[in-house]
């Protein structure tokens, strides 16, 4: 055999071991490219061919690669808000969002801010659908807020809505819409409800103004009334405690004064009973004294027998 028709030794072995060195190291790649990694405020749901296999909390995780297994990932320690009654930006409320209808058969206009958490990854985005095209699942939330928020409102006359009412409004609303969304399956906790703002809608604010005011009136008259009793109650208190112990007072004196005079026509009426002749002297003799003590002249005769003469009394 000829120099040219030899061929070189190992040729063969080394072509052999490039053709499978290529598809082993794209094998390596692409089995590599499975390796996923879940940041620690996310929670992953891995995919196989569209459908659900498991969850994956934060970490590294490998997974079989594309077109097999899918990883989608939520963020799950990240409050997400959500406005009911307006939207970010805009100046006007959206009335068919804002308007409710009280107890009273009132109208009034809340504007309202949902604080929610994914509790399940999963759930949130699988366990119910898009409502449609461009309307995210988020919608669900804002529906049964206003839902919730429709069955509260209904509940109450518009004073407690637009006064004092409305923390009870928010605590309720949380309760009832994380059982709403709990029994819908969405995968989220409630975190708070608020009402920014609750107020008549802009047609009749001027009657709610009136009618406003004229209650600040009643009250403020409720309270100078209240202020004139509490100012005059106690003097008049006083004033019959005082007449009470004067009136005690008189009625001692007067019982003591009535039962010494009787003791002492009771000593007397003993005394006339025991010497009669004695008895009328000294009563008439005291008589004449107080009678005598009053006047201011006296008559009196200078010797048995004579006429009476006058004498002045200085």
């Amino acid at each position: 055999m000829t120099a040219q028709g030899r061929r070189p030794a190992g040729g063969g072995g080394r072509s052999r071991r490039l053709r499978w060195a290529v598809p082993a190291a794209l094998l390596v790649a692409w089995l590599a490219s499975g390796f996923r990694t879940v940041a620690k405020d996310e929670q992953g749901v891995v995919l196989r061919f569209g459908r659900v296999i498991r969850t994956c909390p934060a970490g590294m995780h490998w997974l079989w690669p594309w077109p097999f297994e899918n990883l989608e990932r939520v963020k799950t320690s990240e409050i997400r808000t959500m406005t009911v009654g307006y939207r970010e930006g805009e100046a006007v409320p959206r009335a068919e969002e804002a308007q409710w209808l009280t107890g009273d058969t009132n109208i009034v206009e809340l504007r309202t801010v949902v604080q929610y958490l994914v509790r399940d990854a999963a759930d949130y985005l699988f366990r119910v659908a898009d409502p449609g095209p461009g309307r995210p699942r988020d919608l669900l939330v804002r529906k049964a807020t206003e839902s919730v928020l429709t069955a509260l409102v209904a509940e109450r006359p518009v004073d407690d809505v637009l006064g004092s009412g409305k923390a009870e409004i928010q605590r309720e609303a949380r309760l009832r819409l994380q059982a709403f969304c709990e029994e819908l399956g969405l995968g989220i906790q409630v975190h708070a409800v608020h009402i920014l703002a609750a107020y008549p809608p802009a047609e009749v604010i001027a009657a709610f103004n009136d009618v406003s005011s004229a209650k600040a009136d009643r009250e403020r008259s409720d309270t100078e009334a209240d202020g004139y009793a509490k100012d005059l109650l106690p003097k008049a208190r006083a004033r019959a405690d005082r007449i009470v112990r004067e009136a005690e007072i008189y009625r001692s004196e007067v019982v003591s004064r009535a039962r010494g005079e009787a003791e002492r026509f009771t000593k007397l009426a003993r005394e006339v009973a025991a010497a009669p002749g004695v008895s009328r002297l000294r009563l008439w003799m005291d008589s004449v004294q107080k009678a005598l003590a009053r006047a201011r002249k006296i008559i009196y005769p200078r010797r048995p027998g004579r006429v009476f003469h006058l004498k002045e009394v200085e």
